[in-house]
């Protein structure tokens, strides 16, 4: 198989990343490392890779119960995961653009971050093929239709069988994202992968995956209906030698209450999760408005200071009465000499305190602070607009749900009002003590529950049937793989553990299972080890898995958000060294790391030198926070000694 190598990356009004309107980053070879500090995007990087690739967004809640049902339903996250990364403002011009190549094919993808169905712009070369094609980004249909075209190319030059393969393999086994799946311990997950990696083709390894979604279904429907067998039997004993009153139940009309209840349900917490959206951007207005108001209200205060830069004494009220009828305005008094007083006004001086009076004059200073508020009113004004935007699209959408309640209330109401006799009755017949119909209705119940359970046994026997042929295949296949795979994997994890281990592939009753051991002891369960060791020995699977599954000649991918902040000063050196012999074997990562003193990137930079490691600072991409800012001579020093080692000095790492 051939996956996708990413070369360059260019993202274009992520608002997120707001200090370039656009960012272009060039991977190169061996390890791009994205370092920076918390917060600025650096786990966000890896998710828009990943969505350029497959237009999928990997959720922590999102659950891989099929490959199908997995892309169908992660692909509405990517809205939800990009809102707040990207303003109301450049909601429908951010777009993310990858060049990768796939084989010997080269490809450019243009998408944008709320159409992951669709793309904006398909390129792709290679032999036998010349597609470049550019789309509006408002015409969703063309994008839709370029999306499909790019999902057979990409199919057929990595030789999946579905691009829900693809989605999956980048998503959960060539990434190691901030979601910490692990791999090594979600045995479903885990067999999906196996079936992929290990000798069964495509097509097959597709079906193994149904067939055992399938099976997996129909053991725990047939658990569900032993259960409710079980549940009747107990209430049929309960009820012997009790009364009865007569009632039949009917399954639609239930199904049609219990489905229109739980339609009401959802809707009513959409609506409130919705209106809480609303209030918030609501404020968020209200919050921009009086911050513009303040700014225009100091601004006309300027502004009027600078038309009206002073008076003279003779205009104050007091003084132009005492002048003009020589009578005091303060004391009553008439018949005043005036002439003092009209000599000290003459003269700009108070004829009250004696103060010199200097007529105010424009200044420099004073027209920049009215350019300055010029310049804020501006920008404070499209801010306005912008959450005025989301409002309106919030207001929207909250509308929109409202009216689906209303419309399932009423169909509820209605449903009720039709089928008040029925619902009466049923109300009756729970709460009466006459229920010896219920005993017959148990066991009715009992007899229809065990007649599902054993045809939903027979129907999971069939599939296993069927999978029986695939999973000795597997375990063939595996057993061949084993001389080439497992050594690649027990390198990897020694350098980073110091510790043996072995893998062996177990076949279990819901399928094949890899089970670790370490110093003889198996390792069945992740709270069997440490965060650290849980972390970094799923790592070396992933890179294991990955390397062997490409061709000799082409590089493996791996992106990895490290988790760092689990390792303590011991195994930070091991973690950089095992990252050092997977890249040094020719194969590549791209990873994020923190600005700190950690020694694994320094240990990866001092093995992999220049040649083969670019580290990416990303503290320029973002506006800092406080106490990013007040820590940035910390960031240079620890930017420096990754250089060093990168150089060939500083105190990380060895020669390869």
């Amino acid at each position: 198989m051939q996956f996708p190598l990413v070369q360059r990356v260019k993202l274009s009004n992520f608002s997120l990343y707001r200090n370039k309107t656009e960012n272009i980053v060039e991977l190169g070879e061996g390890v791009f490392c994205l370092v920076g500090a918390n917060g600025l995007g650096k786990s966000t990087f890896l998710s828009i890779i990943n969505y350029g690739i497959t237009g999928i967004v990997a959720s922590s809640r999102q659950k891989i119960l099929s490959l199908s049902e997995y892309y169908r339903h992660s692909l509405p996250y990517a809205a939800e995961y990009f809102t707040g990364r990207i303003n109301q403002r450049d909601r429908e011009i951010a777009e993310v653009t990858l060049d990768f190549s796939v084989g010997d094919y080269n490809y450019t993808v243009t998408r944008g971050f709320f159409d992951p169905a669709s793309l904006r712009r398909l390129v792709v070369s290679g032999p036998g093929v010349d597609v470049d094609k550019t789309v509006d980004f408002e015409d969703n249909a063309a994008g839709s239709e370029l999306h499909d075209h790019y999902k057979t190319l990409i199919l057929e030059h990595t030789g999946l069988a579905q691009f829900e393969q693809l989605v999956f393999l980048q998503h959960f086994l060539l990434t190691f994202d901030e979601r910490r799946h692990l791999l090594f311990w979600d045995a479903e997950v885990a067999r999906f992968a196996l079936y992929l990696v290990f000798g069964l083709d495509a097509a097959k390894a597709n079906q193994a995956s149904e067939w055992q979604r399938k099976a997996d279904k129909l053991e725990s429907q047939a658990r569900n209906a032993q259960y409710q067998a079980t549940a009747a039997r107990d209430r049929k004993a309960r009820l012997i030698n009790q009364s009865d009153v007569a009632f039949e139940a009917d399954t639609d009309l239930e199904d049609q209450h219990e489905l229109l209840e739980n339609n009401q349900d959802i809707l009513e917490q959409q609506v409130a999760e919705k209106a809480a959206q609303e209030k918030d951007a609501r404020l968020a207005v209200s919050t921009a408005v009086a911050s513009h108001h303040a700014l225009s209200v100091e601004y006309n205060r300027l502004f009027g200071q600078r038309l009206n830069p002073g008076l003279s004494p003779s205009h104050h009220p007091l003084v132009a009465r005492l002048l003009s009828s020589a009578e005091c305005g303060v004391c009553g008094s008439s018949g005043v000499d005036t002439a003092e007083i009209q000599g000290l006004v003459d003269s700009e001086v108070c004829p009250l305190c004696r103060t010199a009076i200097e007529a105010k004059s424009d200044n420099d200073a004073g027209f920049e602070r009215l350019e300055a508020l010029d310049e804020q009113l501006l920008r404070s004004q499209s801010f306005v607009e912008e959450k005025q935007a989301t409002l309106e699209r919030v207001s929207s959408e909250l509308s929109n749900i409202r009216q689906e309640y209303l419309l399932v209330s009423e169909q509820l109401a209605r449903f009720e009002e039709d089928n008040s006799l029925y619902l009466s009755r049923r109300t009756a017949f729970e709460a009466s003590a006459n229920v010896r119909a219920m005993i017959q209705q148990c066991e009715t119940e009992q007899s229809e529950a065990t007649r599902r359970r054993d045809d939903f046994r027979r129907r999971r026997d069939e599939y296993k049937a069927l999978l029986e042929p695939l999973q000795r295949e597997l375990a063939e296949t595996y057993a061949l793989a084993e001389r080439d795979f497992v050594p690649r994997f027990q390198s990897l994890a020694h350098a980073f553990l110091g510790l043996d281990l072995t893998l062996v592939l177990e076949q279990r009753a819901r399928g094949p299972q890899l089970v670790v051991s370490i110093d003889g002891n198996e390792r069945r369960e992740s709270d069997q080890l440490s965060e650290s060791q849980r972390y970094f020995i799923d790592i070396a699977l992933r890179m294991a898995l990955s390397e062997f599954m490409v061709p000799d000649d082409s590089p493996a991918c791996l992106y990895i958000d490290t988790p760092e902040g689990s390792l303590d000063i011991a195994y930070e050196r091991r973690a950089g060294e095992m990252f050092g012999r997977f890249v040094t074997r020719g194969n590549r990562l791209l990873m994020t790391a923190n600005l700190n003193s950690s020694r694994l990137v320094l240990e990866l930079a001092g093995t992999c030198r220049r040649q083969l490691m670019h580290v990416e600072r990303m503290t320029t991409w973002a506006v800092l926070s406080e106490v990013q800012a007040d820590a940035e001579d910390l960031f240079d020093e620890s930017f420096h000694a990754i250089e060093d080692c990168l150089n060939g000095g500083g105190h990380g790492g060895r020669q390869p």
